[in-house]
């Protein structure tokens, strides 16, 4: 029976089936609203308005929870811009505390700055920098107030002994000059200052100014003591600045050095009416709603904990509907409760870690109070009186008295019309549909059946006329495509024959690798070479890494596989000298195309414990000694292939006795892998855990241990970035029969000869 209905269904002309469906989709529920305000009309009064209620103090409770909400998100967003500025400055701050002394720069120092004369000459009066009236009595001056954009100060320490380290650390990083002033260009008002302290004592800070209390030291404050302590960036609020007095947002980071301990701390401030200013809320709900940042601590005066208001919102005007911030100030300000119990439930409410409103007392008046908590025990509160809600109330109560009556009798109206327009717009759209619509199933199927060059004519003077374009376009593009796909399956398969087919064979050493692309063609690389010097074998071990991915990154990789291998065949020159020679050349080729190569070459001796390497802006090999449980890093200066011409390239080496030491290297697609595609990073030390745990397997387990730990990391998400590893393992067992390594690698040898005609 149900099959005969479908059938009669399918029989119905166009026209039939957009007459029903129109009515269907218009008439009834015009009908059906008609019904339900009938209804509506016969309990409005013993329901509408305690139903309505509760639906606005829903809707003002969810409206003012997003408002806390969003307060925090911003802040956060914020902080995440804070966070890649103090990276910048971390990284810039450690190259440069690695370099020597910048002997002809002048050095200007904080007890130099005098308004008077004026020195420097570029200083202006900042009202940013202008101390507050609490600063001004206790200090007794506002000398802070004039700064200089154009440079940077240094703060010695007050002890002799540790001026002169500080002085060179100085001349090191008076460099950072152009730094500070293109991040002030760029952020404005948003940065408010931005200092380096070190282990002896000296604050480099931008912009210069003066205005250090006697006796003043950078590693005394608490920006400073926090990362140290904590080792990461760090995140305080609000904190006093020394200078005026006024309150800040301060993020700080540790500073590592070139043996990776800390010899500094890099920071940056933010004016707390500065951060807090990027939001405000509306009287959406009410005039009088109110917005307050408050921190968790001890009340000293009922002796338990409590919210001290930090910074609360005021109204610019009685007519202004927006609202600006005030800071909390040097008094103390708390939030206060009616009783203890009102205190306990609001204080757990806000504990819990989570957003959430309340409806509560809040200064004598019944109000509905949202929250969103922000950073180590700091909230966002959003308050709003009550009765302000309950006045729409009654203002959509009266609203709906008359829009009941007056939609009953246009619905009536409605009903008829559409009836009929319904009729004769189905037998119109049903002629005007249906001949373009056979048309267009015509040409798809020629399109269907391969005919590429199938076009639809005709014009419509509507919408249709974009479907008609769009599919006369989708012809030669899906030709294209295919043409496209076709060329890279091509690539793909050249590219993989580049790639080394098995590991060379070397008395003494397990060798492995494998690459993931996450295109079809990528931009990781990864050979050996086998060549000899003074006679005695030397296998090169090569891993390179182009900037980006696909098939630019492919031919630039293609590129310096090519020029390394000629290279490779002058046996008598140097592991630095020939990757110099291979940058110089990379330089000319991608000069202005903004592309470059990381490379890691390492050179293996058979009869030797010695390895050379050469490091070109790659990430430093890993080294696991068995014998003392550790790890090292191969690592060395160098520049990116392809930066520069005439790059000269540093060759270091070490001795590797130890029987079981692996060398791993890789690319940063292995440590950048994120959880689930976008969580938090893979990292080396997971790397290092790996090779650890598995130290006694061959170097063939060992990489697909890492392989295997990477894919689970990222959930069988494909990756985001190629994927290279060579795992060397030094093995006295291995390949012992072959002292001729030329007889024992004929294969290699052979293939590679294949690859190279």
């Amino acid at each position: 029976m149900a099959l005969k209905k479908l059938t009669l269904i399918h029989r119905l002309s166009l026209r039939w089936k957009l007459f029903l469906t129109l009515v269907l989709f218009s008439v009834l529920p015009i009908c059906g609203t008609l019904i339900t305000v009938e209804q509506l009309e016969t309990d409005i009064k013993e329901y509408l308005f305690e139903s309505t209620r509760n639906d606005l103090v829903k809707q003002a409770s969810l409206s003012m929870e997003n408002i806390a909400v969003n307060f925090a998100e911003n802040l956060e967003s914020s902080e995440r811009m804070r966070r890649v500025i103090i990276d910048v400055v971390s990284l810039t701050s450690q190259n440069l505390m690695e370099m020597p002394p910048s002997v002809n720069s002048k050095l200007l120092f904080s007890d130099q700055i005098n308004p008077t004369l004026p020195y420097p000459a570029d200083l202006v009066v900042d009202p940013q920098h202008a101390p507050t009236r609490e600063h001004m009595v206790k200090y007794g001056s506002d000398i802070s107030k004039y700064i200089s954009l154009g440079n940077m100060a240094f703060y010695l320490p007050q002890k002799q002994a540790e001026q002169a380290a500080a002085k060179r650390e100085a001349e090191k990083l008076i460099r950072l000059l152009p730094l500070f002033k293109e991040l002030k260009k760029s952020c404005g008002s948003f940065l408010y200052k931005v200092y380096i302290g070190t282990k002896s004592g000296l604050l480099a800070y931008y912009p210069a100014h003066a205005g250090f209390p006697e006796g003043y030291d950078p590693r005394k404050r608490i920006w400073y003591r926090l990362a140290v302590e904590k080792k990461e960036i760090v995140w305080r609020a609000p904190v006093t600045d020394i200078s005026t007095g006024k309150l800040l947002f301060t993020v700080s980071a540790p500073l590592y050095g070139a043996g990776n301990e800390i010899v500094g701390v890099v920071g940056l401030d933010i004016l707390m009416e500065q951060g807090l200013s990027g939001g405000n809320i509306t009287a959406a709900w009410s005039n009088n709603a109110r917005l307050i940042l408050a921190e968790e601590a001890d009340d000293t005066r009922t002796g338990s904990a409590g919210l001290r208001i930090i910074a609360h919102t005021y109204k610019r005007g009685e007519n202004n509907e927006e609202y600006s911030w005030v800071m909390g100030g040097a008094k103390e300000r708390w939030v206060t409760f009616e009783n203890d119990e009102l205190k306990a439930k609001f204080m757990n409410a806000v504990a819990s870690g989570t957003s959430g409103t309340l409806l509560m007392p809040w200064e004598g008046v019944s109000c509905l109070v949202a929250w969103a908590p922000f950073k180590d025990n700091s909230y966002f509160i959003a308050v709003v009186p009550e009765d302000d809600v309950m006045q729409l109330t009654n203002k959509i109560l009266a609203y709906l008295y008359w829009a009941s009556s007056a939609q009953q009798r246009i619905v009536e109206i409605a009903v008829v019309v559409i009836i009929f327009l319904t009729f004769f717009f189905a037998i119109y759209a049903s002629q005007t549909i249906s001949k373009p619509m056979n048309l267009m199933i015509d040409a798809f199927k020629e399109l269907a059946q391969g005919n590429f060059g199938a076009r639809v004519d005709f014009k419509t003077g509507d919408e249709r006329d974009t479907l008609v374009e769009t599919f006369n376009r989708i012809g030669p593009q899906l030709e294209h495509l295919l043409e496209t796909q076709q060329a890279l399956d091509v690539a793909q398969g050249i590219q993989e024959n580049l790639l080394p087919a098995r590991s060379p064979k070397l008395p003494g050493w397990q060798i492995s690798g494998a690459i993931r692309y996450c295109d079809q063609t990528g931009g990781d690389y990864y050979d050996y070479y086998m060549t000899a010097c003074d006679g005695e074998p030397v296998l090169s071990v090569v891993v390179g890494d182009v900037s980006g991915h696909g098939v630019a990154s492919a031919l630039l990789m293609t590129t310096a596989r090519a020029l390394l291998r000629v290279h490779t065949e002058c046996s008598r020159i140097s592991a630095s000298r020939r990757v110099s020679q291979v940058s110089n050349l990379l330089a000319q080729d991608v000069h202005g195309t903004g592309q470059f190569m990381t490379l890691f070459y390492l050179e293996i001796m058979q009869h030797s414990n010695i390895v050379r390497w050469v490091r070109a802006g790659h990430d430093p090999a890993i080294v696991y000694l068995p014998e003392q449980d550790d790890f090292i890093e191969l690592r060395g200066k160098g520049l990116p292939l392809g930066v520069i011409e005439r790059f000269e390239y540093e060759e270091s080496e070490i001795e590797l006795s130890q029987q079981g030491t692996i060398i791993f290297m890789g690319t940063d697609g292995i440590w950048e892998a994120r959880k689930g595609g976008y969580g938090d990073l893979f990292g080396k030390e997971r790397v290092r855990d790996i090779i650890c745990e598995h130290a006694t397997k061959t170097a063939e387990e060992i990489r697909d241990y890492v392989l295997d730990a990477v894919e689970a990391w990222q959930k069988n998400i494909p990756n985001a970035d190629d994927v290279t590893l060579v795992v060397l393992k030094k093995d006295k067992t291995a390949n012992e029969g072959c002292q001729d390594t030329t007889i024992c690698n004929s294969d290699f040898f052979m293939q590679e000869n294949d690859k190279n005609e």
